[in-house]
């Protein structure tokens, strides 16, 4: 087919959203992987990656989340449906948060290393076809500085990555019945920290900052799933995730805008942690793709802060303590109809890949565009897009 000119319309899913009120369940392990939205379950290869430097502070980034691809049809389309499932959540929110850095540098700020201990990957194949990854772990601490303008920054920051490691396993099988694969990925990270202080002045707004912040987080995971195909057109999967988290956090902040009449001291600390189970159960028939998830987790946190001074005018004094334990529940189900234009096999897995080798593309799959469906065709002409 021929290649159209001009870009092409989105192909995400126009289905709607529900946006009702729910409580929030006790939150997941902040370290660990956030829920997708039900389609069959995907994910990348474990990367071990150096940190980046950034103006603000350093970051070292962890090996990614271990969910193995299964098999895929020739003429399933590319791309994933994307909209958001109807979840249904209770029990008491116990998460924490805090800690964060609070001061961020200006674009033409002077940053200077002092430690910069990338992570040293590892990875290695193991028995039955699995692989374990990790590294262990990296280093940074730095300073910012900048002066000009009626801007003056000043700041140090630190973060370091203790030893990490992930593990995948992924077989499949095709047989007269059709395609079957199953997966199991793993995820420990020991111990992650980060920490910052420094001052922030704008002489031309008359805002001062002074603030010192900390966090660390641990977390592991576990996620093991079974998928089946029939066919193009009928297939089913079965998927069921094992976490568990914890973190604790400490920050001050001093703030000064005589403009605004505001003279203001602040302080927090708080510290929990969170484990949880879930189950998905999913599939598709023709073009209706569904499934429903199930799952519990239990927690517990502490938090205690409080303020003084002036603010806007006003002269404060608060002080709370807060402790919370509890078990939550999490219910989601999403249906979506897919309504692009599939490939048939025999163009998917014939035409394309030849005619991708001789138009010299890396990948065959861009060589040449989808044909539209019908719908697609429909919103591309009315909105001249075609």
């Amino acid at each position: 087919m021929a290649r159209r000119i001009g870009s092409s319309l989105s192909r995400s899913s126009t289905l709607p959203t529900s946006t009702a009120s729910k409580p929030k369940p006790p939150a997941r392990a902040s370290t660990l992987p956030a829920p997708t939205t039900a389609t069959k379950p995907t994910a990348t290869k474990p990367t071990a990656t150096t940190p980046a430097v950034t103006a603000t502070k350093p970051t070292a980034t962890t090996p990614a989340a271990n969910t193995a691809t299964p098999p895929k049809h020739a003429g399933a389309p590319e791309g994933q449906p994307s909209y958001s499932p109807w979840s249904l959540n209770s029990g008491t929110d116990v998460s924490v948060s805090g800690g964060d850095n609070k001061l961020t540098a200006p674009a033409a700020a002077k940053q200077t290393m002092f430690i910069d201990k990338p992570a040293t990957p590892y990875q290695k194949d193991t028995f039955g076809g699995g692989r374990l990854s990790g590294n262990m772990g990296s280093m940074q601490a730095s300073t910012t500085s900048h002066s000009g303008g009626g801007v003056h920054h000043y700041s140090a920051q630190a973060e370091v990555q203790g030893p990490n490691a992930s593990f995948d396993w992924q077989k499949s099988h095709a047989g007269r019945m059709g395609v079957s694969s199953a997966q199991v990925t793993g995820e420990a990270n020991s111990f992650k920290a980060q920490a910052q202080a420094g001052v922030s002045a704008d002489t031309g707004s008359h805002a001062y900052t002074a603030a010192l912040t900390a966090k660390a987080e641990t977390g592991v995971g576990v996620t093991a799933s079974a998928n089946h195909d029939f066919n193009r057109h009928v297939g089913g999967y079965v998927k069921g995730e094992a976490k568990a988290g914890a973190s604790a956090y400490a920050e001050g902040v001093a703030t000064l805008d005589p403009r605004t009449a505001t003279a203001m001291v602040s302080g927090q600390v708080g510290a929990g942690a969170t484990a949880g189970v879930y189950g998905t159960a999913g599939g598709h028939v023709g073009r209706v793709h569904g499934s429903v998830t199930a799952g519990a987790v239990a927690g517990a946190s502490a938090q205690a802060g409080g303020k003084f001074g002036l603010e806007n005018g006003f002269l404060k004094q608060s002080a709370d303590v807060n402790t919370a334990m509890g078990v939550g529940t999490h219910v989601k189900s999403d249906v979506a109809v897919d309504l692009r234009h599939h490939i048939k096999p025999g163009i998917a897995s014939g035409l394309r890949p030849g005619l991708g080798t001789a138009m010299g593309v890396p990948a065959p799959a861009i060589a040449i565009e989808p044909e539209k469906s019908g719908i697609e065709k429909l919103f591309a002409k009315a909105f001249g897009r075609e």
